[in-house]
């Protein structure tokens, strides 16, 4: 009996093995593929399905579909309507695999697991080394579902077994609860139908049994995304409430369809399936096919009224309105002149959020706090930043070129200026536990609120005059920074070490602070000067 439970293991440990491998070895070759490509077939639903459906049979991978979605969704490079139409494919090309594992095919896979083994040891170049990986990771889960299967095999000599199988076939909520715990456990409805299919080659399930074992497999996945949903936010959680959906919806059907055949005799499902004449392994493909073609079709007609449910469910977090494009998303510049003004405006919003940055450290504040704000800016920056790039393959005159170089240089300071900003409020929520230095702290607070503002007030007036002053107030002689030094010089009536390490670090930061928007406006005030 050990002998045979350690055969069961070991084949299950091969198969998920093998699962593992296979969809590693197909991310690595098709995620960043797929990130490209899927906002490049977006601008209609059929071409976002179909290129779902194409790049399901490649990454083999949902979970991984599923994060990059939602990465692009948070970066504003989609929305819900194009990922879903994306997901619907992908869903139903991701049953490819197992009309793969369905067929007979095990000389071949003794062929392919050694060859691929033989070739990893002796390859170096990672891109050949990641083919064979796909490769013995395939012939890993046939060699998986082989060796579950012989070691159950034995199991139906046993009284016990049989007697307990033959139950289970008159209680068939016990086959779906078998594929909810199983489901749960391996976080793939996949995994758990490939389990069926080896159970189904050696008489150990019956077909009925290995259909509501792939229909219970859903619902425990589906438990597990739920417990995944709580690293997502805002429109993101609307991807994954959808994957949920999808999941219950065909589970729900395919088991009323079930229940229907068997107590009202209506041929349905497994009518279809005998009709045919095929062998369970492929039927068990087939029917895995089935469930999420169903769903596909459905949400696809009812797109819609779905899109607009999950907005209402799910609505966008601030953070998300944040770190999108406002402009740059809305429109595709055509050439390089309404491109950087475009960057212009998306920079000036840059501006505004690090404004806000100084707002989180004022006492009742009860707004995003400043660690998702600065993630949120990170975020705007890399698309402005991408779009500066795009911008520099355009054909330019040499006028148009400098203004060019402006505008990343200035990108450059908005990126640094933020990083001091946040690390200065930092600082100063931290001096709020030294009585001594908490009053200049709160005056550091005020300066920086008004330079920011100040600052973000000229990008919308562009007044030569305003610029000027602002160079006077942010020069390293100015009121600021002479207050600054002031109670740095004084620092020997402060009591402890902390409060002048504090101190000290709140002088460093204003000073960075002030240097780069400084440094801003008189890359700014040369810049128009040289026009």
């Amino acid at each position: 009996m050990i002998e045979i439970i350690g055969k069961i293991f070991l084949g299950l440990g091969l198969m998920f093995t093998g699962i593992q491998m296979l969809s590693s070895g197909l991310k690595q070759i098709g995620s960043r593929q797929f990130r490209m490509l899927a906002t490049q077939f977006v601008y209609s639903r059929g071409r976002a399905v179909v290129f779902g459906l194409g790049s399901g049979m490649i990454m083999q991978s949902t979970s991984a579909a599923l994060m990059i979605l939602a990465s692009l969704i948070s970066a504003g490079a989609l929305n819900v309507t194009q990922a879903i139409a994306i997901l619907n494919g992908f869903s139903v090309g991701n049953c490819v695999l197992l009309f793969i594992v369905s067929l007979n095919i095990s000389v071949g896979i003794m062929f392919l697991v050694g060859l691929c083994g033989i070739a990893m040891y002796l390859t170096k170049d990672e891109r050949y080394r990641t083919y064979f990986l796909v490769g013995l990771g395939l012939g890993l889960i046939f060699f998986g579902i082989e060796m579950m299967a012989a070691g159950v095999k034995p199991l139906r000599q046993e009284v016990w077994f049989t007697g307990a199988m033959a139950f289970s076939r008159d209680y068939s909520l016990l086959s779906i609860m078998a594929g909810m715990a199983l489901g749960f456990i391996a976080q793939s409805s996949t995994a758990v139908a490939l389990v069926a299919i080896g159970l189904v080659r050696e008489n150990i399930l019956t077909g009925p049994q290995a259909f509501l074992f792939i229909y219970g497999a859903a619902i425990g996945s589906t438990m597990f995304k739920v417990m995944l949903g709580q690293a997502f936010r805002g429109t993101s959680r609307q991807l994954l409430r959808f994957v949920n959906v999808f999941n219950i919806f065909g589970a729900a059907v395919f088991i009323l369809l079930y229940y229907i055949e068997v107590y009202l005799h209506i041929p349905l499902v497994m009518a279809l399936l005998n009709s045919l004449k095929l062998d369970l392994g492929p039927q068990v493909a087939l029917v895995f096919l089935l469930f999420n073609l169903t769903s596909a079709i459905f949400f696809i007609a009812i797109n819609g009224p779905l899109t607009r449910w999950l907005a209402s469910s799910f609505p966008p977090s601030e953070e998300e309105g944040l770190s999108h494009p406002k402009y740059l998303s809305e429109f595709q510049p055509q050439d390089p002149d309404t491109g950087l003004e475009l960057i212009r405006l998306e920079q000036t919003r840059e501006l505004e959020q690090i404004a806000a940055f100084v707002s989180t450290a004022r006492e009742k504040y009860d707004g995003t706090d400043l660690a998702s704000r600065h993630e949120a800016f990170k975020s705007l920056a890399r698309e402005v930043a991408a779009s500066t790039a795009a911008v520099a393959a355009m054909p330019m005159d040499p006028q148009t070129a400098k203004e060019h170089a402006y505008f990343q240089i200035r990108q450059a300071l908005l990126d640094q200026l933020a990083d001091s900003t946040a690390s200065g409020v930092k600082i100063i929520m931290r001096t709020r536990a030294f009585p001594l230095i908490e009053k200049l702290s709160d005056a550091c607070m005020e300066s920086i609120d008004f330079l920011l503002n100040f600052a973000t007030e000229i990008e919308k007036t562009n007044a030569p005059e305003q610029v000027r002053m602002f160079l006077d107030l942010s020069s390293s002689n100015g009121p600021a920074m002479e207050q600054l030094r002031k109670a740095y010089m004084d620092s020997d009536k402060l009591g402890s070490a902390n409060e002048k390490g504090c101190l000290l670090d709140l002088t460093i930061m204003m000073e960075k602070i002030i240097w780069f928007l400084n440094r801003f406006y008189s890359l700014k005030s040369a810049s128009v000067a040289t026009r």
